[in-house]
This record gives C-alpha cells, structure tokens and sequence, in this order.
C-alpha cells in the first residue's frame, strides 16, 4: 500500500485536497474494534497494520511485519493463533554483514513494509524487510530457530537511494534482492497525483553487494507495489498498483513477458498449488487517501478480493471478495489448505477467512 508519507507533503495543494477528503464521509471506512468472529471470518487482534506476510521456512508459522507504531518484526503460530517478536535491536555488533559495508548498526525500531523469506547461497535462511523508520531501508536478518522458536538476528541493511520511496522486497537467486520503489519520497501526493494521470512514478531497483543499487529502466509503472521473485529464479512479478496490472518479467534479462488487467494489485504470495496470489483493491483514491490515518487502530472497511494466477498461462481466479466487517483493505493473503489470512495496511488485526463454502 501507500507510503505512510504519503500524509505529510506540506503544499498549498495537499492542504486543498486534505480538506476535500476531510468532507468524505468517514463511517463506511473503518468498523468497530470487536475481535469477535464475524461473518465466518476470524480475527487476529492487538497488532498494527500488518501490511505483508511470509511463511516461515518450514511452513507452519507466518512472519509479518508491523507498518505502524510500535513497528516491529513477528511470526505467528496458525496453531494457536500465539503471535511472537522476531527480533530485539542487538546490543553488540554483528559477526556478519550481509548488506552495505557501512550500515553496521541496526535501527532501534522497524516500521516494516513488505518482506521476504529466502535461502541464501551458503544454505541459511535470510529475512528481508523494508524499513521506514530512521532510515529507508532494506534490512537483512538471519532466521533460525531456537528451542522450538523462531529469531531473526540482524545482519546488515542497504540504504536507499535519495528520494526512494521503497514498497515491497523480493530476494535474489544467492544473494541480492529486487525492491520496488514506488514513487518519489520527497513528493509522495504529487507522484500519486502522476500515477492517477497514466505517468509512470517509479521502477524496480536491483541490489547487490558488489554494485549497490541498479535501476531496471523496463520496470518503469505507476506506483510499483508488491514484487515477487519465482520459485526457479527465472522470472519475477511485478504488481503496478496504480497501473492495474500485474507483470511478469524475466530474470536476469528483465524482458516483460506478460501482464495481468487487475484492480490496484497489492502485495503477492505462492500458494501450494504454485500459483501467484495477488492481493487486489477496489475503493477510490479518495477513500483509500482518507484511511490512511495514523491513529487509526480499528481495521478499514473498504473493498478487496484475492485472486489467483497462474504464473504460465497467466489465467486468473477471484477466490474471495470482500467488504465491511470484520476487516476490509487486505493487502496480502497467505493460504493454508482451505484457510486465508489476510493483513492490511490499516488497523489491529490479521483476519482468518475459509475457503471451503466460498
């Protein structure tokens, strides 16, 4: 979803358009605070904007990251529904880099926008998270687990380049990772503003340690959002938010191989069957503009379906439209057999939805 600094680009125009969405009626767009199951569909609650979701490496917990305060990175266990933290800032300097040989301390908070859980070269499992607090960033973390639970240790971070306004974090085959960077951080509303207009405002950025960070100029789009690298490394999607289309790229040649027509695609996932699981909105600029509010704890209302593709044919399948309560605005679903947990960019909770009588 939006940067959350999307809120505060201080221009005579901003202030006319904030005051314009101050007039939009507000009560359709966020529900009460209740966690209780509503509508066949269960809630996870206490948590803050939970905006994207992996699993872990063996499958049976979800890491997702915090995008508002008090940020942070965490895994929860479907089991019980237990929700843990990954990580406590370190106290001494880490024994290994794995990003910029200049950023060897971590930050002493995250706000995580999206994440990606990989296997590096030498065999250990990396987490990569974008972060916008202190610094805009790529965080890098080692998973492990210890005495039956997950840690993430950090190890490293890239800093972004000036102005970049990074989204969503897709690992390289080895080492390396691909990172969507969406819109320009200096002038978020205006680049919005673009994008609704048909003109690109971002691309794809490539990272690796021995040339930094590397522009894909065939990536260019409105609002580049979710990123996902394919299982074979071969390929790799891309979802053009303001665009309304999700693209399929190839990898390391970054030829554009085809695109799906999708509304306001979010955040990506693979599912067991190996197919691509794309989080889709459906409100209006205005409505999505006004719930982006900080303070706002309760979950927005607004209109989002989950839809499968197929990574070959390209082919598409809605499984779940919804709107209203408990929880609207999904960004990103994570499948289970017959169970979705979708997380947003707003509100206290990740939702619980069955597919088997959908």
């Amino acid at each position: 979803m939006i940067n959350s600094e999307v809120r505060a680009w201080p221009s005579l125009v901003i202030s006319l358009v904030l005051a314009v969405l101050c007039t939009v009626a507000a009560a359709s767009n966020s529900a009460t605070a209740s966690c209780e199951p509503q509508r066949g569909i269960s809630s996870i609650c206490g948590l803050h904007a939970p905006e994207d979701m992996v699993l872990t490496p063996d499958g049976e917990g979800i890491v997702f990251g915090q995008m508002a305060g008090p940020g942070g990175l965490f895994v929860l266990d479907p089991r019980n529904d237990q929700v843990q933290p990954l990580f406590e800032a370190a106290v001494s300097e880490p024994s290994e880099l794995w990003g910029e040989a200049s950023c060897t301390k971590p930050p002493a908070s995250l706000l995580v926008h999206g994440i990606d859980v990989q296997q590096r070269a030498g065999g250990q499992w990396q987490l990569l998270a974008v972060n916008h607090a202190e610094r805009e960033s790529v965080e890098f973390f080692h998973l492990d687990q210890a005495a039956n639970s997950w840690r993430a240790t950090w190890r490293g971070c890239a800093v972004a380049p000036d102005d970049a306004s990074f989204n969503d974090v897709t690992a390289l085959p080895g080492e390396g990772f691909l990172v969507t960077n969406m819109a320009s951080r200096k002038r978020p509303m205006w680049s919005a503003f673009l994008a609704l207009l048909g003109f690109d405002t971002g691309l794809v950025y490539r990272w690796r340690q021995q040339d930094g960070f590397v522009e894909l100029p065939s990536t260019k789009g409105r609002f580049p959002n979710g990123i996902i690298m394919s299982p074979d490394g071969n390929s790799f999607f891309v979802n053009m938010y303001f665009g309304n289309k999700v693209k399929k790229y190839t990898y390391p040649d970054i030829e554009l191989l085809g695109e799906v027509s999708l509304s306001k695609p979010d955040n990506a996932s693979w599912n067991e069957s190996g197919n691509l699981l794309v989080a889709s909105q459906h409100a209006s600029f205005l409505k999505l503009a006004q719930s982006l509010k900080p303070e706002q704890l309760a979950p927005s209302l607004l209109p989002y379906s989950i839809v499968e593709i197929d990574p070959e044919s390209l082919q598409q399948r809605q499984l779940l439209f919804h709107e209203g309560p408990p929880m609207g605005a999904g960004t990103v679903a994570i499948q289970r057999g017959k169970v979705l947990y979708v997380g947003s960019y707003t509100g206290d909770r990740i939702v619980r939805v069955p597919l088997s009588d959908r």
